[in-house]
């Protein structure tokens, strides 16, 4: 009897830690860690609690994972992961976690605390996003061969866009491409007016410099490593999600764009 009770408590340590390894997965997959990264954190994070026979399949948008014992499927996970924003202090927690696991320094029940805490990590004020936003808007203008004073008025115009996101459309608006659109059009017109107000010396550099606070760099750049690793599907997600998001924002600025030549602000 003892010996049946103690087979039990085995079963069940062992399905806990399965659920802490499926766990750290979904958190790094949702905060934005690479897919052959949370792979092989998961694989080093199983081998170490005990998980012999423990396999995985990740796609950018989920995680599929069983665990089998004395050659038995004893347990399966399935999560569905949202394309969410990236929050890389959250995954480099948790890459600094997994290496710790790695390193045989973590048991579970530290290994769940830590992971209470990553997940508590809050984002960044909005007021350092906004900032964030502005200062990444007068450095592309810059780039783009924008005078200082081009410069100037793109940082403005990123300040209020990134405003109007977090403090208008995030709440009216839950669909992510249809608030691209409006965020485009917002700050497009904005920059029509600032310009035809005589702010700023080429519309150009000014209206690539605002509006790249909204350009899909990262996933476009995570869709196409994902094709270089032979993960086709995983890009083909991150891709579409890219187009979409691009498209929407060609929709907005044209929009805006439009409007400002028939109002006369621009000729």
């Amino acid at each position: 009897m003892d010996s049946i009770n103690l087979n039990q408590q085995n079963v069940t340590a062992l399905k806990n830690r399965f659920d802490l390894v499926t766990r750290m997965g979904r958190d790094m997959l949702t905060n934005g860690s690479e897919i052959f990264r949370t792979k092989q954190a998961m694989h080093i994070a199983a081998r170490r609690m005990g998980l012999e026979e423990f396999e995985v399949y990740l796609l950018t948008n989920g995680i599929f994972a069983t665990m089998s014992l004395e050659g038995k499927l004893y347990s399966s996970r399935i999560f569905q992961v949202p394309l969410s924003p990236i929050m890389l202090n959250r995954v480099d927690e948790l890459n600094a976690l997994s290496r710790r696991i790695g390193e045989g320094a973590c048991s579970p029940e530290e290994v769940s605390q830590e992971l209470d805490r990553i997940e508590a990590i809050p984002m960044p004020a909005p007021g350092v996003q906004v900032f964030g936003a502005g200062i990444g808007s007068l450095g592309f203008c810059y780039l783009f061969r924008g005078t200082v004073a081009d410069s100037f008025v793109a940082l403005t115009a990123g300040l209020l866009l990134w405003a109007f996101v977090l403090w208008v459309l995030r709440d009216v608006i839950p669909s992510k491409p249809m608030r691209t659109s409006a965020a485009a059009f917002f700050v497009a017109f904005l920059v029509c007016l600032m310009y035809r107000l005589g702010w700023g010396d080429s519309l150009d550099s000014i209206m690539i410099g605002a509006i790249f606070p909204l350009v899909p760099g990262v996933p476009l750049t995570n869709a196409f490593r994902n094709f270089t690793e032979n993960d086709y599907l995983s890009g083909l997600i991150r891709l579409i999600d890219t187009l979409l998001t691009a498209g929407a924002l060609a929709v907005g600025v044209g929009a805006a764009i439009g409007l400002a030549m028939r109002l006369g602000l621009l000729v």
